[in-house]
């Protein structure tokens, strides 16, 4: 809790603590050509014919439970900001991640937001949040 009263949710925790998966190796599924990532992809959404239904579903769970550990008070949700290399660790990142000489700049927080190459990710992040809301 924030010295305010105000509780934080930090997505890349959950993603890297509870999902796993790269968000792109969901959307772009076809596209992925990590045998063993897709292997554990397919035994994870077992049943989901739309495979970033588990990276919504799962990220807007985690927010919930713990924004609503906080409640009444106020409780901010900090978008991810994983370094390239952090992001290339989860399942299927590799692929998708550009190998940068020092991960701590470039393609990592707003700057990734805006990217066409990020564009899907940054969707199911967003749907996430609008989900918890809702």
């Amino acid at each position: 809790m924030g010295s305010q009263g105000i509780g934080l949710a930090r997505m890349e925790f959950i993603i890297n603590g509870v999902i796993k998966k790269y968000p792109l190796a969901l959307s772009r599924f076809d596209e992925l050509e990590d045998k063993e990532a897709r292997r554990e992809i397919e035994r994870l959404t077992c049943g989901n014919e739309d495979k970033t239904e588990y990276f919504v579903e799962h990220l807007s769970r985690g927010i919930a439970a713990i924004t609503a550990s906080q409640y009444p008070e106020s409780d901010i949700v900090r978008m991810d900001d994983f370094k390239t290399n952090e992001y290339a660790d989860l399942i299927g990142g590799q692929q998708f991640e550009p190998e940068k000489e020092n991960p701590m700049l470039g393609f990592r927080g707003a700057t990734r937001y805006y990217s066409d190459n990020y564009r899907d990710g940054f969707a199911l992040e967003c749907k996430s949040i609008k989900r918890t809301r809702e």
